[in-house]
């Protein structure tokens, strides 16, 4: 009976590695290294024959003999080491008798994730003898970059970032030659308005287990069908990221700056930066090209553009004909805050959504989010139990499902619906009004009623079908239904729909 080498490549560490600065031009160049470490390395080492699935910062290989497994994780390594300093690759590999391809790889993705769990980052030496530091990261610096002195790694980042730019645009070709995307996060947001960016972070839902459910007759057909998995999901974050700059692009309208020259913005609101006649998007992805995607923009465009691309991407049917259902979490924070901490942040909302889900013990789509305004750094339970949590229950409907599949009221469409009633003529432009409601919602039902009594004369609240108490009182259970929304008011705008696709 023949046997063959399973070889499984992980990239680890890359919170650290891709988000750890908060220089975005590195950020780009990271992200571009992991994706080269993890396909066109790969696909430099090896036939296509040898290669299951590249991308997403995992690599699947099958080889003859275990020599060639052995030779190809020693190329591959070398070259992460001399060309990506300070990214970190966990490789495993296994013999296998025909017809246990998949008990295999099954073996092989548990042990990997367990070496995750026990590995130990190496300390660099920070030098010998006289030695200057990177401004970025401490360690010794090789090369003077704009004035500063950088490390091998920073050196790698930045040497990527051109590559990255150009990576993008073949994804995006919509784009046209007078447009580009912000590459400096000093130009997110807008002087005198808004100074916040959105950190979006989604992540497909139960991907491991619908791994595990594919089925093979032989190991050809096995490793046909991890293909043929992969490339779905690659495909359907590949029109959802499309659709996604659709949205933006169409929503351009010329509005008359302060100056009164006419200038292109986002929904007549968040203004495009232009930099040597090239009109600049306030979005920028950063990790793309699977299911695990993420992107910055502007503060205020973050949960429409979340939304849709969540939208879009659980609307396609990956090849185990099932739908394509994603979470996400939409860290709202101040145009200067750690990015690796909004980062981090992100990564504990999309967590959040994901426990919505399992929740219910239904297969939904959701996202959950954060205005991270007063610049306090704390994990996001404490936050929400600190800020969000009063005696008569929890102020917050979130997370939210992107489509209505219980009774609960816990709706992305519930949501849009009361921002446009408060974004309405009868609360529009009364913003004393809304904070006292505000307060009110702190307060309880009691003292909602008697707002209601005083400020609108008894008329209720937006409604909400699923819950009719809500109108009269604010709440329902221990549950508030609008205080998502009035803290919302700042930090969303709608965008026309159309067709983005």
């Amino acid at each position: 009976m023949s046997e063959k080498t399973l070889l499984l490549v992980e990239a680890s560490g890359i919170q650290d590695y891709i988000f750890g600065s908060n220089q975005l031009a590195q950020n780009i160049g990271a992200s571009e290294l992991v994706r080269r470490a993890t396909e066109d390395w790969v696909e430099t080492l090896t036939t296509p024959e040898q290669r299951v699935y590249t991308g997403g910062g995992n690599a699947m290989l099958l080889f003859d003999t275990e020599p060639e497994a052995e030779d190809l994780a020693r190329q591959l390594t070398r070259r992460v080491l001399e060309e990506a300093p300070g990214l970190h690759l966990l490789v495993a590999r296994q013999r296998f008798k025909e017809g246990e391809l998949r008990q295999t790889h099954q073996q092989l993705r548990e042990k990997l994730a367990q070496r995750k769990l026990e590995h130990r980052p190496s300390t660099p030496l920070l030098g010998l003898g006289v030695t200057a530091a990177c401004v970025y990261t401490g360690a010794p610096a090789v090369a003077v970059q704009d004035g500063q002195l950088i490390s091998a790694e920073v050196q790698a980042k930045l040497g990527a970032t051109e590559d990255g730019k150009i990576r993008l645009r073949q994804q995006l070709r919509q784009i046209k030659k007078d447009y580009e995307f912000v590459y400096d996060f000093n130009d997110f947001g807008t002087k005198g308005e808004s100074s916040y960016l959105t950190v979006i972070h989604t992540d497909g839902n139960r991907m491991g287990e619908r791994i595990q459910a594919l089925a093979g007759a032989t190991d050809e057909t096995y490793a046909e069908a991890l293909k043929a998995f992969s490339d779905s999901v690659r495909t359907a974050a590949g029109i959802a990221l499309n659709s996604t700059v659709n949205l933006l692009l169409q929503n351009i309208v010329e509005v008359e700056g302060e100056d009164g020259k006419i200038r292109e913005a986002i929904a007549g609101r968040v203004p495009c930066p232009e930099k040597g006649g090239i009109i600049h998007l306030p979005f920028r992805p950063i990790v793309f090209g699977g299911d695990d995607v993420t992107f910055v923009c502007e503060g205020r465009l973050g949960l429409a553009l979340a939304a849709h691309y969540l939208r879009v991407f659980s609307a396609q049917s990956l090849s185990d004909k099932e739908l394509a259902h994603a979470r996400a979490g939409v860290a709202v924070v101040k145009s200067h805050y750690p990015f690796s901490r909004a980062y981090e942040l992100a990564e504990d909302l999309a967590a959040s959504a994901k426990r919505y889900i399992s929740e219910t013990k239904l297969r939904f789509t959701a996202l959950d989010w954060h205005f991270a305004v007063g610049g306090l750094v704390l994990p996001l339970s404490e936050i929400r139990e600190r800020e969000y949590t009063v005696s008569a229950g929890k102020l917050l409907m979130r997370p939210l499902s992107l489509t209505p599949i219980t009774n609960d009221g816990r709706s992305w469409d519930t949501f849009t619906s009361i921002m446009a009633e408060f974004n309405g003529d009868m609360w529009a432009d009364k913003r004393n009004k809304i904070k006292a409601l505000r307060e009110a919602l702190r307060e309880g039902p009691q003292s909602v009623e008697r707002f209601l009594a005083l400020y609108t004369d008894r008329t209720p609240l937006p409604e909400i079908k699923a819950l009719p108490s809500m109108a009269k009182q604010g709440w329902q259970g221990s549950r508030c239904g609008y205080f998502d929304a009035i803290e919302a008011l700042d930090f969303f705008i709608p965008l026309e729909e159309g067709n983005a696709s």
